[in-house]
């Protein structure tokens, strides 16, 4: 891996994190929603502290192995569906932003790293299904088991999907990269 990998994964997580402190702020202040703010800031604070290791860690060693890539990406999974247990699971709409590590692994991962962060991803998604902290609306919000169950249907289809797509295109990319490079040499 390169340089600007982990350069660009540390920006990508400063973004992420200032729009997770944006949505909480706005969440719980503005639309008064009754949600767990201390935990919610508490896994913010997880994520911060990793995106001052990660910046720490490319200080000293700016290159990164796949093994590092899936496991910052791993942990990135992991922080987003942290706050999405403490924010009503599946039917927060922000369940949608798992997709980004799965696409940033299967853009410079191998395949084998993207499907097990795929299968991770799935995995979570299933128990924050059934096991997270529902949001209190002010009003009555009944969901039919057939939408749940086509909401998770459709996101582990989406993972999949997106895993399967943007590896073949990342690949594609890099064996033209790999031929102009072999011809320029020539």
């Amino acid at each position: 891996m390169n340089t600007v990998l982990l350069a660009n994964l540390i920006k990508i997580r400063w973004i992420a994190i200032l729009g997770q402190l944006i949505t909480l702020f706005t969440i719980f202040f503005v639309f008064n929603f009754n949600i767990p703010l201390t935990e919610c800031l508490l896994v913010v604070f997880l994520s911060i502290l990793v995106n001052f290791y990660s910046n720490f860690i490319q200080r000293g060693n700016p290159t990164l192995t796949d093994k590092k890539t899936f496991l910052f990406l791993l942990f990135d999974i992991s922080q987003l569906v942290g706050l999405l247990f403490l924010t009503g699971g599946v039917f927060n709409p922000f369940v949608i932003l798992i997709l980004a590590p799965i696409i940033i692994s299967a853009s410079y991962l191998s395949a084998l790293w993207t499907i097990l962060l795929a299968l991770y991803s799935i995995l979570l998604i299933l128990i924050i299904n059934f096991n997270y902290i529902p949001l209190n609306w002010e009003q009555n919000f009944i969901i039919p088991l057939i939408y749940n169950i086509g909401i998770l249907i459709a996101l582990i289809i989406t993972i999949i999907f997106i895993a399967i797509y943007a590896y073949l295109f990342a690949s594609s990319a890099r064996k033209i990269s790999s031929a102009l490079s072999a011809t320029e040499l020539k």
